[in-house]
């Protein structure tokens, strides 16, 4: 029987029997939000399920409290996890209420729900709180291992956890650490098999573009140089495809692709990435501009440190100019 045809099926039920169909048709509320499409079509679908099964859970969380909080902090995470326009605001108040209900959890179904609260928490919070969402993705990575043995979406998580980790530590100056968990993140990707690296290419994309940057911050260029290959290509098919989704990481992929050129002396390579970076995040603050404008000023800022790397100091003078314009709007 097919997902929506059971979802249908005890729609109806539920209707009649609340206590006793209504944790089955949530449960498959949730597993239909965590279907994963590259199709942005498919988002809306995942986020009507997610609030369909929070609601549900909610009335049986009053109706019987104590037997399905559990299940409630699952549909949150499911809530919050789907990448939809909600606000970091709302996606925190979920994850940080899903906290709420397993945070003393000894099960393994609550340490997988408190795994995966943690580490939604730890991305929401990672851009702008790096040493707490540090600390969470830390909580979350050691949760998980708690949770062994693992099933392919159990690692896939764990290897995400430890790319926030990397992407954290990196930011507060602790790069040996950073190169640490995001080569862990990387192995573990690897471990997947294909299907499973396929179904989940955005996360596996953004830990070997973490992984490139840690290696080029180590001057280990030519290594790094080999990894973003494949990622590039991936990663420059898909933004034709979902170009929100997927133009922001291979604008800071071709940065980093910038550095190694820059670091093995190819300087005309060096200046291409970059103004393909550049032109990357142009157009995504032309179509969501309240989001990606900030990240353009940054690119156009690092762009000028690749122009002065390469001693083109009139091109270097051009982006810090107009980068210094866009903030002072």
């Amino acid at each position: 029987m097919s997902l929506a045809v059971r979802i249908t099926l005890l729609r109806q039920l539920t209707r009649v029997d609340l206590a006793r169909f209504g944790p089955k048709l949530a449960e498959a509320l949730v597993t239909r939000s965590q279907q994963v499409k590259i199709r942005r079509s498919f988002v809306s679908r995942r986020t009507a399920a997610a609030d369909e099964a929070v609601a549900l859970y909610r009335r049986l969380v009053q109706d019987r409290p104590g037997r399905h909080e559990v299940g409630l902090a699952r549909a949150l995470v499911a809530q919050g996890s789907v990448p939809d326009d909600r606000t970091v605001e709302s996606a925190l108040a979920q994850g940080r209420e899903a906290i709420g209900y397993v945070e003393n959890a000894t099960d393994r179904d609550g340490l997988v729900v408190l795994a995966a609260a943690q580490l939604m928490v730890s991305t929401q919070l990672c851009a702008d709180a790096p040493r707490d969402a540090m600390s969470l993705a830390e909580k979350a990575r050691e949760t998980w291992l708690r949770c062994a043995p693992l099933g392919a979406r159990e690692r896939m998580e764990l290897a995400r956890s430890l790319t926030v980790l990397g992407y954290c530590r990196t930011v507060l100056g602790e790069p040996a650490e950073a190169l640490a968990a995001r080569e862990e993140a990387v192995e573990l990707f690897r471990r997947l098999s294909f299907w499973t690296r396929l179904k989940y290419m955005p996360a596996r994309l953004e830990a070997m573009s973490g992984l490139a940057d840690s290696l080029a911050s180590h001057r280990r260029f030519a290594e790094a140089l080999t990894l973003t290959t494949g990622a590039r290509e991936d990663l420059t098919f898909m933004s034709r495809v979902e170009p929100l989704r997927f133009r922001p990481t291979l604008g800071g992929l071709l940065f980093v692709i910038a550095r190694c050129h820059l670091g093995l002396g190819e300087h005309d390579a060096a200046a291409a990435a970059a103004e393909e970076a550049v032109g990357h995040y142009r157009w995504l603050a032309a179509h969501a501009p309240v989001r990606y404008q900030p990240r353009l000023v940054v690119a156009l800022r690092s762009q000028a440190s690749v122009f002065t790397g390469l001693g083109r100091y009139e091109k270097a003078a051009w982006a810090t100019a107009e980068a210094e314009a866009m903030e002072s709007r």
